[in-house]
């Protein structure tokens, strides 16, 4: 197994499900089908060509491109040259996105023609003119070998009060984590609608949670989440999982509640979830599964779930769960002591998918990223900054940011 031994990243499970499935579709995109075979041959042929580009295992690409399946043959084509990368939203402005690459230094740009131009010093691959060098690149497997450092992907995240900074996370990580039991239910009978921001963390699951299980995944046109969009392609496509914010889920359900009578499964993220529609809503739509996930950058995506039944959302606050299988949490004091059940503390994760830490930003990794006195040796938690205390049922609920 090339790249470590820490499992499979992401473009290894999608090169064995396309040869598992290779004419199943992989993405809907307004009219066009993709099937596993074809994003795979895409994937393959820009890999090659951005090693031609100087792109190295280990290295670090910005992806500047929008929602498309251009977009999400390039994340993988990253990868299957052994480097990771960061995603660029287009709808950002240029200096905002200029600001990023001077944190992130990628070594090559990817981006098109019809975008904005952007400032940096990395070799600047446009697809647009680069699409006849593409396509004559062969579309057979590609080994990238080892690098001298293990390959990252860097999303940003607000984590103080200077901006965003870029978190280091590891994509095999990541691919495990959305293997791991209790996470969504990916396979192969799966429609996920990719609606998320390209640029957050959400995106990454609704993208290979289902690219790497044998399912489908549709991409919604632009760049934010479009209420009447995700209506019309959940009908016309026979979307089955949606993720989405709390306040999105609010606006749906009062304003597009047709929409969950037909999916199986709903999941709400982001900010503490409502009791009122999550109660509402599963009375009028038993089929679905409505479930309240927590996520953390900094813990690889989906840290804890819990299913919400109508009887215990109108109840009271609706928990974010339990752990999900390969990772732990903490309710602590001051002193990293646990407290006892139903009393207050601050949350901590750690397991399987911690981040690297913070992008050059070795104090405040430091500081967020310490010993876990509970785990295996030398194994991390992360200091969420969030409180929360385990309720009688053994759920976590979320109680707010601590000061």
């Amino acid at each position: 197994m090339r790249r470590g031994t820490f499992g499979p990243a992401p473009d290894e499970l999608f090169a064995a499900q396309a040869g598992r499935t290779p004419d199943a579709p992989a993405l809907v995109f307004e009219e066009q089908r993709v099937t596993y075979a074809e994003l795979e041959t895409w994937a393959n042929r820009l890999a090659r060509h951005l090693a031609q580009a100087g792109v190295r295992p280990g290295d670090l690409v910005a992806v500047h491109l929008e929602r498309s399946p251009y977009l999400v043959a390039a994340l993988l084509a990253v990868l299957k040259s052994g480097a990771g990368y960061t995603v660029l939203d287009p709808q950002f402005p240029a200096e905002r996105l200029n600001g990023v690459l001077e944190q992130v230094e990628p070594v090559a740009l990817l981006t098109q023609t019809h975008l904005a131009a952007l400032r940096t010093d990395a070799v600047v691959v446009d697809l647009t003119r680069a699409v006849v060098a593409v396509s004559a690149m062969s579309g057979a497997a590609i080994e990238a070998g080892e690098g001298p450092r293990p390959a990252v992907c860097v999303v940003l995240a607000p984590v103080s009060d200077e901006g965003a900074t870029g978190v280091m996370v590891s994509p095999r990580a990541r691919a495990a984590a959305l293997s791991a039991a209790g996470c969504p239910d990916f396979g192969p009978r799966t429609v996920f609608l990719q609606c998320s921001p390209v640029s957050g963390d959400a995106f990454e699951l609704e993208v290979f949670g289902p690219l790497l299980h044998g399912g489908t995944c549709v991409l919604q046109p632009g760049q934010r989440p479009d209420p009447h969009q995700i209506d019309e392609l959940v009908e016309a496509h026979g979307v089955t999982s949606l993720q989405m914010t709390a306040s999105l889920y609010r606006h749906m359900v009062n304003e597009h509640p047709a929409v969950f009578a037909r999916v199986r499964e709903t999941m709400t993220v982001g900010e503490p979830a409502s009791p009122a529609p999550c109660a509402q809503l599963p009375t009028g739509h038993r089929a679905m599964r409505l479930v309240r996930g927590y996520g953390l950058v900094e813990s690889a995506g989906i840290t804890a779930v819990a299913a919400v039944r109508p009887r215990d959302a109108a109840a009271g606050p609706v928990p974010i769960g339990t752990p999900v299988a390969g990772k732990r949490a903490y309710v602590l004091d001051g002193a990293l002591e646990p407290v006892p059940p139903g009393a207050p503390g601050e949350l901590y994760v750690a397991g399987q998918g911690l981040a690297y830490g913070y992008l050059n930003r070795p104090a405040l990794t430091a500081e967020r990223f310490v010993a876990d006195p509970y785990g295996p040796p030398g194994c991390r938690m992360y200091r969420t900054g969030d409180l929360a205390r385990w309720n009688d049922l053994g759920a976590l609920e979320y109680l707010g940011r601590a000061e």
